[in-house]
């Protein structure tokens, strides 16, 4: 009976160890996974909250004096981007480096009533400040619209001093992008959407250089919030918490 137990007990030990090895392998693969699967998918997540107050974001590109960050008007936590005013060609925007064609950008947007607000370009051209070569888009009044290097054509109404979301899904090996817009993150993703609009001019490249909320004739001012850029056409998962899962799971390991 004695050897019976003990055979049990060194079994059940090694069983432990065993697991115990075999979990915490897992854990350092999924580690590995996750830091990869978030360098590859992401490229840009803000809410403007690390920036300082009443200033343009810090190593962002920047030309004019309309651009700042601000507590006065956010969606999400407590600070947003300001697009106030400022000279034809001013801009605010930060250079992209990715390999895939197509690039994803989601943001919230506020525009107060009055007329023309700002014009929001993802660019294939080295220089931010190219007008052409891009997705140009423009929020006038109660209407959302794109330039399609002829004419101004409506996409969209869109309500003003409210928040709305949009997603901007630009395929610039076509030379073309989908827009999608909703109340919420939710409506937008589920959003059918205006697919297959042409970019300003063809692309310079294949791939995006950059993203720019650019002012040309602006006499409403915009807000932004929440900006996500992410390479490929599909969202961004945000419902799904790698560190939190990654936490459970290594509490559910002690207890081997």
């Amino acid at each position: 009976m004695f050897r019976k137990i003990c055979c049990i007990k060194v079994e059940s030990v090694s069983n432990k160890s065993f697991m115990r090895f075999m979990s915490m392998s897992l854990l350092v693969l999924c580690l590995m996974s996750v830091q990869v699967a978030i360098s590859e998918e992401i490229l840009i997540q803000t809410g403007f909250e690390e920036f300082s107050d009443g200033k343009p974001p810090k190593d962002w590109e920047v030309r004019g004096e309309g651009f700042e960050v601000t507590k006065n008007t956010a969606k999400t936590d407590r600070q947003s981007l300001a697009i106030l005013s400022g000279a034809n060609d001013d801009y605010v925007g930060v250079f992209i480096e990715t390999d895939n064609s197509v690039l994803s950008v989601e943001f919230w947007v506020f525009i107060e009533s009055g007329g023309r607000s700002f014009n929001f370009k993802i660019g294939s051209s080295d220089n931010i400040a190219t007008n052409n070569n891009c997705v140009y888009i423009n929020w006038n009044a109660e209407q959302v619209r794109y330039f399609d290097g002829a004419a101004w054509v409506n996409i969209d109404e869109f309500e003003t001093d409210k928040w709305r979301h949009v997603r901007v899904v630009a395929h610039v090996d076509k030379s073309e992008f989908d827009f999608y817009s909703g109340e919420d993150r939710n409506r937008t993703l589920t959003d059918k959407g205006a697919k297959g609009l042409p970019f300003r001019t063809v692309a310079d490249g294949p791939v995006a250089k950059s993203v720019t909320f650019y002012i040309y004739g602006i006499a409403a001012p915009g807000y932004v919030d929440d900006l996500i850029i992410s390479e490929g056409d599909e969202p961004v998962n945000l419902a799904v918490d790698a560190v939190g899962k990654l936490s459970t799971y290594w509490g559910r390991l002690k207890s081997y």
